[in-house]
């Protein structure tokens, strides 16, 4: 479950874009054929031997909450042995291709449990799942507690992260797929800082 979050992570989902959520919304749920990987500008099929050598993997929003028709969002490979959107998302598009009956139209929250059944990763699983990540790793290193993350974290965390990297605002509103994301950086802005003082 983490490594689904960490691919959310990178393309700065939204929780129904990758989990089975309650509710109704326009916002349908990812599924393979929304996952493309590609090697120097050619196109490699989500079964080929050498698809974690992709230098590119591309996905495409089909329909979003800012009514926007197949936005498609390209991440490169990070160099990085498995903190890597392409290598994330490889593990995960090969993972459920291994499942019988997979095709094109599988979702991407699909997983098998140990009694070899498919379930549907859904948004009340998830939250106890990161955050018992999260307490393995420690409020003194993460800087805060379990208790304070929850399903938009892959989302805004990813906003924070490109900002404080130094990534131009305008590159994080098309990544993110936002029409405005300064008030969103400004109110995580002020939340960090308070907790900050609360710690000192």
């Amino acid at each position: 479950m983490c490594q689904l979050f960490t691919g959310a992570f990178f393309f700065a989902m939204r929780s129904y874009e990758y989990l089975q959520v309650s509710g109704t919304c326009r916002t349908k749920i990812l599924k393979l054929k929304n996952i493309r990987f590609f090697n120097e500008k050619k196109e490699l099929h989500h079964k080929d031997n050498y698809l974690k050598l992709a230098d590119t993997v591309s996905i495409t929003f089909e329909f979003q909450k800012k009514d926007t028709c197949n936005d498609t969002i390209t991440h490169f490979r990070s160099g990085h042995k498995s903190i890597c959107p392409v290598l994330t998302w490889c593990s995960i598009v090969q993972r459920i291709r291994a499942f019988d009956n997979s095709n094109d139209e599988s979702t991407i929250n699909t997983f098998m449990d140990k009694n070899n059944k498919l379930h549907k990763i859904s948004g009340r699983q998830m939250p106890a799942q990161i955050r018992l990540a999260a307490a393995a790793i420690g409020k003194d290193k993460l800087g805060f507690t379990p208790k304070e993350i929850g399903l938009h974290s892959a989302r805004c965390g990813a906003a924070m992260a490109m900002y404080l990297s130094g990534v131009l605002v305008c590159t994080i509103m098309l990544l993110g797929r936002w029409k405005m994301v300064q008030q969103r950086i400004f109110t995580i802005h002020q939340k960090t800082n308070k907790r900050i003082q609360q710690r000192d």
